[in-house]
This record gives C-alpha cells, sequence and structure tokens, in this order.
C-alpha cells in the first residue's frame, strides 16, 4: 500500500521534473538517472523534497556503496525498504558509478535557514562535540565545512535537515546497520533527540 502510494507520488514528480527540465537537458543525463533518480532527487541531484537527500556534490564512493547496498538489501531501513530497494534494482550494476559520478559531479546544493537557536547548539556539537558524554565532534570525519571524508564519510553539508534527523534516528535505532554504520550508531546513541535537531539545523546551513 505505502509502496504504491510512493511509486504514483514519485511518477508525477518525474514527470513534472522533466517538464521543467526540457529533453534538451535530460538527453545529456545518464539515463538511469532520468528514469530512476530525478523523481526523488533531482535532475542534479538537489531534491526539493526534504524527506529525499540532495545527492549533488556526494562523494562518489560513498554514492557507489550505498546503491550497491540498496541492491543486494544491506541497507534496510524503513525509507531503503519501502523506496530504494525499488529503485536501485532498476539500475544495472554496470552504470551504478556513472549515477554515482554524475551526482558526484555536481555543484552541492546550496545552504538553508533553519532556527537560529538550533543552528547555533548544533554548530558547538559538530564542531566540538559534546565532552560530557564523550561524543566526539562531527567534523573529524565529516571535515569542518561538512564535505565529508573519502570513501566512507558522506558530505552533509546543505543537506535537508528532516533526512539527516530522520537519518540519525535509524543509526540510533539500529536500523540503519549496512557499511562503517556502526560508527554511527555509536555516536548517535549518545545524542537525545534535541541534540540530533541541532546538528541536523547546523549542517543544513553549511
Amino acid at each position: 500500500m505505502i509502496r504504491n502510494l510512493w511509486s504514483r507520488k514519485i511518477g508525477f514528480v518525474a514527470s513534472t521534473v522533466l517538464l521543467l527540465t526540457g529533453t534538451a537537458h535530460a538527453a545529456k543525463t545518464p539515463p538511469a538517472i532520468v528514469a530512476t533518480c530525478a523523481a526523488c532527487h533531482g535532475i542534479n541531484g538537489v531534491s526539493i523534497i526534504p524527506t529525499f537527500p540532495d545527492l549533488a556534490g556526494q562523494l562518489s564512493p560513498y554514492l557507489t556503496a550505498q546503491i550497491r547496498d540498496f541492491k543486494n538489501h544491506t541497507r534496510a531501513d524503513p525509507l531503503a525498504k519501502s523506496i530504494m530497494w525499488g529503485m536501485a534494482a532498476t539500475i544495472p550494476n554496470n552504470e551504478i558509478g556513472t549515477v554515482a559520478r554524475y551526482f558526484a559531479s555536481q555543484n552541492g546544493p546550496a545552504s538553508g535557514a533553519e532556527s537560529a537557536a538550533l543552528v547555533a547548539a548544533g554548530r558547538k556539537i559538530f564542531m566540538g562535540g559534546i565532552a560530557s558524554t564523550n561524543t566526539p565532534a562531527c567534523m573529524a570525519c565529516h571535515g569542518p565545512n561538512g564535505r565529508g571524508l573519502p570513501p566512507l564519510f558522506p558530505r552533509l553539508a546543505g543537506q535537508h535537515a528532516t533526512y539527516v534527523t530522520t537519518q540519525l534516528g535509524y543509526f540510533k535505532q539500529r536500523l540503519r546497520t549496512n557499511g562503517s554504520s556502526s560508527i554511527m550508531q555509536t555516536i548517535s546513541s549518545k545524542l537525545t533527540p534535541k541534540e540530533i535537531k541541532e546538528v541536523a539545523a547546523f549542517t543544513r546551513t553549511l
């Protein structure tokens, strides 16, 4: 039921994206992106739906690993199961690298506006961690500008706060277990729901 609803919504958004971008632009874009990715992530990897992450400027090795994990079902968080398992299944194995490199080559998303109070608190956690709970600074793995450290640690700069909050929640609940997620499970377990929102608000502004 949920998957069918999402499929109809994705189909509508895909038609809108192609209508707005035009066939000339679409023709220069890898076919798998037009057919599979654009509906939720945009032709250039900048999503207009906060539930779905921006892929523009993301690290190519990271994107490659995530697509493969969606295809083999080792990334099995709720959003992965309901949407990305089906979407990734349509991308041929020999096109995964092409898709990842394409999005990595796009300009990253612009920073967004968030609550000043949340951003200020999130900046402290991102840059300095939380000494009282022995929580490391996010910048240690994602860089002081939030653009990530290849190959394991993804770009967070400009990412939708809704998406970051959701994923940190998945790590905290151990619903996301693929790749090097054990690191994020440990770190997120130390964060309160309020602190998660603060970090997500700050990374959105980077």
